[in-house]
């Protein structure tokens, strides 16, 4: 098992360093290409919701841990904004038209869809989503 982090505090850069990071590591760990797609873009949803919701575009620390298991990717995001649970989000109705939607929600829906377990914890000093993704086919 290996553990990795990373701490993001450029909103402007945040994202680049993200995506290479997590690229970084997990072809360093031989993760299957679906595994690491699937990763990329719900970890990307999940700190892009973090910057412009919890942190409104302003600064703030966002941390990243990544534990690599034979069987498991499990990416651990940490920031110190408001509290917010965005689990308890309705699921959007993805077949009413265009214009029935409501706005928003469909990252967290995304991240659902591509995860196989999705957890979230309130710190003491702000939320922890917990996203877990199977490395076997």
């Amino acid at each position: 098992m290996a553990t990795y982090q990373i701490n993001l505090t450029d909103p402007e850069h945040a994202v680049t360093q993200l995506a290479d990071f997590l690229s970084e590591i997990l072809e360093a760990e031989n993760s299957p290409p679906d595994v690491e797609n699937a990763m990329q873009l719900a970890a990307e949803e999940a700190v892009v919701n973090i910057m412009n919701h919890g942190y409104k575009q302003g600064p703030g620390l966002i941390e990243i841990r990544c534990i690599i298991s034979a069987n498991q990717v499990v990416l651990c995001i940490r920031d110190e904004a408001p509290f917010f649970n965005p689990l308890t989000l309705p699921t959007p109705d993805t077949e009413a038209g265009i214009d029935e939607r409501r706005i928003g929600g469909l990252g967290v829906h995304l991240i659902r869809s591509l995860m196989d377990e999705v957890t979230y914890k309130q710190t003491e000093s702000g939320n922890c989503l917990i996203m877990k993704k199977n490395r076997a086919h």
